[in-house]
């Protein structure tokens, strides 16, 4: 047994060391496997917001007016005007769909011009086990759905996005996939969509 723990070990540090040693691919090599791979999958979080006193960022107003929820900052609009941009200057025209919260529906509007909203892709961070469930059947059901040439661009939640690929993006980023025929991700990488990071959730 004494011998066979450091083989253990190596073992265990040699598959780190080949884990660590693989490369990312970088953002340019990853907005070309965008262009160019069918089944593409890009999942990203809403711009930055301004948060109101007396407001949580839970609040979800069913009938699409915005009532009591957090709302883009002028800065969270223009970034989103940006990530628009460098989707039009690479020639990509993905499907769209959109948490139906405000600032994620407003974050897909001024990106791309339109998105297909489902409330069931809200923020699943204070769902019960049934709504949560409804998130991730809705999630399988649009990454099913839009499989093949074009890529499909989710606009959603952190917390969502950790459940769908265990990847917790920063604001700026977002984490490319590729989905299977079940709707499961594998993630390839992220990209920084714009020049600065900040700490606001």
């Amino acid at each position: 047994m004494k011998a066979a723990i450091p083989k253990i070990l190596r073992l265990a540090v040699s598959i780190f060391l080949s884990a660590v040693a693989t490369p990312a691919l970088s953002d340019e090599s990853l907005w070309q496997v965008i262009r160019s791979e069918p089944n593409i999958v890009l999942v990203m979080r809403h711009a930055a917001v301004e948060p109101q006193r007396g407001l949580r960022p839970t609040n979800f107003d069913a009938s699409g007016q915005c009532a009591d929820e957090f709302m883009l900052s002028a800065r969270g609009r223009e970034d989103a005007a940006t990530i628009g941009r460098l989707f039009k200057e690479r020639g990509i025209d993905p499907h769209v769909v959109s948490s139906a919260m405000c600032r994620c529906r407003d974050t897909a509007m001024l990106a791309f011009g339109r998105a297909e909203l489902d409330p069931a892709l809200r923020e699943s961070f204070t769902a019960d086990q049934q709504r949560f469930q409804e998130f991730l059947d809705a999630s399988t059901r649009w990454i099913v759905r839009h499989r093949g040439a074009r890529p499909l661009v989710m606009v959603t939640h952190t917390p969502n996005i950790d459940s769908l690929t265990g990847e917790q993006p920063k604001e700026p980023e977002m984490v490319v996939t590729r989905s299977n025929e079940k709707g499961e991700l594998d993630v390839l990488g992220r990209i920084v969509m714009y020049g600065r990071e900040f700490a606001n959730n």
